[in-house]
């Protein structure tokens, strides 16, 4: 099959692992990456392949039995398994009308982390620290994560962007990086302080010195082995960090790491409202830096922490102070 060979050969080798291959390469061909969606459907090929190895069409049966293999997950994610082999069964209803679409509400509601996590510049430094203590068989880890948990702080950067960044994207002379494969297929430009670009600096030379390879194509971030650093991996050392750290959200729970990417929104808006500026004409050029398609996708990073509240409640009183006297200037 065209594109087959693209994908890894331990998957995809169940009875709808050929379907599933070119429902992804249709999907793709549109602009979706579908990374979590691939791991997805590789385990419902897997569990089709043990349960139902000569299966030709999708049935309840199959999708409820799977399904019921994730009772360990959260909601969210479930109902995203949902969705994903949703879209699956439509794809495949062009094949075979008997095919059985998964309703919405299979595995109930899905309850959405409404309030992000806001990080503080004291709590950045706490998990820097415990980051320092990754010094398992060389001092490249814990750099690695010292250097990326940087770069998430001050660039608001998706981790999949920062973990696929290779030793080419970044400009050290220019100070800026170069985000390719995003979200929506789309590569920008990130101009860096003066200090970070320096930081980057520092973690490559130091790479190069325990004899990592230092091609441009070669990935930036390695582990201690030397081997790149993973998207399946990376985050969950994050969160071991922050649980070291002991930064715990209101419900009890380690932050997401996009949470950083929150913070750098929430910091940037209090920028622009401590500035007197108004925040709604800069948010093109922060949907821009972000890599977002559009504004309104933009918006939802923009919760209001305690802070910006009561900066803006400040505002508030100084507006009706003025308009107070200005009324009883007017009343003289």
């Amino acid at each position: 099959m065209a594109g087959g060979a693209e994908m890894k050969k331990q998957r995809f080798t169940g009875p709808m692992g050929s379907w599933m291959v070119q429902h992804l390469e249709l999907r793709r061909s549109l602009g979706y990456l579908y990374v979590a969606a691939e791991y997805t459907l590789d385990a419902f090929d897997q569990f089709l392949n043990e349960h139902f190895p000569k299966c030709k069409v999708i049935s309840r049966q199959m999708v409820v039995g799977y399904l019921d293999t994730t009772h360990h997950k959260l909601p969210l994610t479930r109902a995203d398994h949902v969705s994903v082999l949703r879209q699956f069964c439509r794809f495949m209803l062009q094949f075979d009308l008997t095919t059985y679409i998964p309703e919405k509400g299979l595995v109930g509601p899905a309850k959405v982390q409404t309030k992000p996590y806001i990080f503080s510049q004291e709590e950045i430094d706490k998990l820097m620290q415990q980051a320092m203590q990754l010094n398992v068989r060389s001092k490249i880890l814990s750099s690695t994560y010292k250097t990326i948990i940087g770069l998430l702080w001050v660039t608001g950067m998706r981790i999949g962007e920062v973990i696929r960044l290779k030793i080419e994207d970044i400009n050290a002379t220019q100070g800026i990086i170069t985000v390719r494969q995003t979200k929506f297929y789309k590569s920008r430009i990130i101009p860096l302080r003066p200090s970070t670009t320096q930081r980057l600096v520092n973690y490559l030379e130091q790479r190069s010195s325990f004899g990592y390879g230092n091609a441009p194509a070669e990935p930036v971030f390695v582990n201690n082995r030397g081997k790149p650093c993973t998207i399946s991996t990376t985050p969950k050392t994050l969160r071991t960090l922050m649980a070291r750290a002991e930064i715990i959200t209101p419900q009890g729970r380690t932050p997401r790491v996009h949470d950083l990417r929150h913070s750098f929104a929430t910091r940037w808006l209090m920028d622009i409202y401590q500035s007197g500026k108004d925040p709604n004409i800069y948010l093109p050029v922060l949907a821009t830096y972000l890599g977002h398609a559009n504004i309104a996708n933009t918006q939802v990073y923009l919760h209001p922490s305690l802070e910006l509240l009561s900066l803006a409640g400040e505002k508030l009183y100084s507006y009706i102070q003025s308009k107070q006297e200005s009324h009883n200037e007017k009343g003289k």
